[in-house]
């Protein structure tokens, strides 16, 4: 993970919320949809839960809306800001601070019943070094017993078929209009590719097009696992759309 991913995010910080046609339904249903699989799995409010890859706050704010007792780090400060106007929007109190999750012990003292990390943050760590930093720091976030909750694409079948570009999304509220999508470059050699994410608004008689770039390792459901269980994960289990209503594939582990 390069300081790319950091300016990717910041950059992206302010349109974040333009991925969805309703971002504030969309926090509010997926805190619903999470809040499900974690009961599911033995835990609920008010635990103790830290999303560490949080945003501008999507699951962190569904989370705390659900009950949960609530803290978010992630590595792009300008998102950490959002997230902090958005929850005070939502009338909820959570904490918010940067935090690199391949640093997350230097940051975060406290252990958590649940530590979450969704959206595909994971799979921005290329190398096996970073992605096992990570997830040794997260583990050390982890109450004995602990829960961990992640999403990432479904990269066992986007690695068969490699698209390079996303489907163009439209939406239009009132006067307001833009449409986004994604085009991906893969590498020749590794199951890594460059994304260009384009947001297109609609400026009175005219369009602007904001371009953001980052890079993604796309790792396959079974090679995350024995990352997680290498850490000293157990109880890996993988959760498709179909089950939980979630539009990645989750994966939960837990603390023993």
């Amino acid at each position: 993970m390069s300081k790319q991913t950091e300016q990717f995010y910041d950059k992206l910080s302010k349109d974040y919320h333009l991925i969805f046609a309703d971002w504030k339904k969309t926090v509010q249903r997926q805190g619903v949809i999470l809040d499900k699989l974690i009961r599911k799995q033995g835990f609920e409010p008010p635990a103790k839960l830290l999303d560490c890859s949080c945003g501008i706050g999507t699951q962190a704010i569904g989370l705390a809306l659900q009950g949960y007792d609530v803290q978010g780090t992630d590595l792009s400060p300008k998102s950490i800001a959002r997230a902090k106007k958005e929850a005070k929007n939502f009338g909820i109190n959570i904490k918010f601070q940067p935090a690199d999750f391949r640093k997350l012990s230097r940051v975060i003292k406290d252990q958590f019943e649940i530590v979450i990390t969704c959206d595909n943050s994971l799979p921005h760590l290329l190398t096996d070094n970073d992605l096992t930093l990570a997830i040794k720091n997260i583990f050390k976030a982890m109450s004995p017993n602990g829960l961990l909750v992640a999403s990432i694409r479904d990269y066992d079948t986007l690695l068969k078929e490699k698209p390079t570009v996303t489907p163009v999304t439209i939406y239009s509220k009132g006067d307001d209009r833009y449409f986004s999508f994604q085009e991906w470059t893969w590498d020749e050699k590794n199951p890594v590719y460059s994304l260009n994410r384009f947001i297109v608004k609609k400026q009175k008689n005219s369009w602007k097009t904001e371009c953001r770039n980052a890079q993604y390792r796309a790792i396959k459901r079974a090679e995350l696992s024995k990352f997680l269980k290498a850490a000293g994960l157990s109880s890996i289990t993988w959760h498709m759309p179909e089950e939980t209503g979630y539009y990645q594939p989750i994966v939960t582990a837990k603390k023993r």
